[in-house]
């Protein structure tokens, strides 16, 4: 019995005992409830009954209301309200359980996808010939959309950094189908025609509101050439004069148009340069008064730091991005430094 059917005088004993008592029962039956073993709340109720039955015989008080309208009222007032609380703690149990399992669900489907994407696009260190290379991305959420790669050998090689629009789930789908369609392809063609190529089998697999940017630089024997389509411009630091050069971007994203081709530029890389191809994540970062970190600090950073070890040199990089602001997209370098000839190579 609850306590509003209660028409004695209840002392502060008893009062204590059946709230204690009561607030243990509705999480005994949450937790069957919400377990799934619903034969478990009518052993509950049984246990309640002769519990409470116990109390009454225990606990002997006189009247406070005697039986007439006001007792028939009051009944009445409090059997309704006990409805009432039973049936939303029964729904709230139900809906809890629902939302529960399309919460967890949805979030083991994340999690297995954030594993997806880092077995995708682990942290690459190679040395291939005379170039070093070093690339990461480090995505802003669970799922990233950004993805580092290099693939060839000594002969030949393609180093690329790609940011897909948008976050998620998705994005993670479309920088996997983009990283499958490079590689099938990367070792066989030049970079801008290889672009062409990953355009065309991309262009009807994805959304309407997707899009890829993508910055490539290829190497053949000791040619290198660079392809950017809408990403953030090459940092080229050059080891005589210490200066950091930008190469712009040259043409649109892929999945822009359903033809698109793409251009090409050599580049000239001596012994101690530096290739630094990044992402937007690191220069579109806001501090608290909303200004924009910008290109020049990253810059700055590549300079100041071209001599280090390339792990070093890209956690010198990412922290000013770091101490700018907040990380809210996915932050992605490739770095690229030109060894002296080794005698007798």
């Amino acid at each position: 019995m609850s306590l509003f059917l209660r028409y004695q005088y209840l002392s502060p004993a008893r009062i204590v005992i059946t709230v204690v008592v009561t607030g243990i029962i509705a999480i005994a039956c949450a937790s069957a409830g919400i377990s799934g073993k619903h034969w478990m709340i009518g052993i509950i109720g049984i246990a309640a009954a002769a519990f409470f039955t116990f109390l009454d015989n225990y606990f002997r008080s006189p009247l406070l209301i005697g039986h007439g309208w006001v007792h028939t009222q009051t009944a009445i007032l409090a059997i309704g309200a006990i409805i009432s609380i039973v049936a939303g703690y029964v729904l709230f149990v139900v809906f809890f359980r629902q939302q529960g399992a399309r919460y967890f669900r949805a979030q083991n489907e994340i999690a297995m996808a954030g594993d997806i994407h880092r077995t995708l696009v682990p942290p690459i260190e190679r040395t291939l010939g005379c170039y070093e290379l070093y690339g990461r991305s480090v995505p802003s959420g669970e799922v990233g959309g950004d993805l580092v790669d290099v693939t060839g050998d000594e002969q030949g090689w393609t180093g690329y950094v790609a940011d897909v629009s948008g976050h998620g789930v998705s994005a993670g789908l479309l920088m996997a189908m983009f990283k499958t369609a490079v590689r099938t392809r990367a070792c066989e063609t030049s970079p801008e025609l290889l672009l062409g190529e990953v355009h065309r089998a991309l262009y009807p697999l994805k959304t309407s509101n997707m899009f890829v940017t993508t910055g490539f630089i290829g190497c053949n024997g000791d040619q290198l050439t660079l392809c950017l389509a809408a990403n953030p411009a090459l940092l080229h630091y050059r080891y005589k004069s210490g200066t950091v050069e930008e190469h712009a971007t040259i043409d649109l994203p892929l999945g822009i148009l359903p033809e698109q081709t793409f251009q090409a530029k050599p580049l000239e890389c001596e012994a101690g340069d530096v290739l630094l191809l990044l992402t937007d994540g690191l220069t579109e970062v806001f501090d608290k008064a909303g200004k924009e970190l910008g290109v020049e600090p990253i810059k700055a950073a590549l300079a100041k730091s071209a001599n280090l070890p390339l792990p070093q040199m890209f956690e010198q990089i990412r922290g000013v991005a770091l101490a700018a602001g907040h990380q809210d997209d996915d932050q992605t370098m490739l770095l690229v430094r030109k060894r002296a000839a080794q005698p007798g190579a």
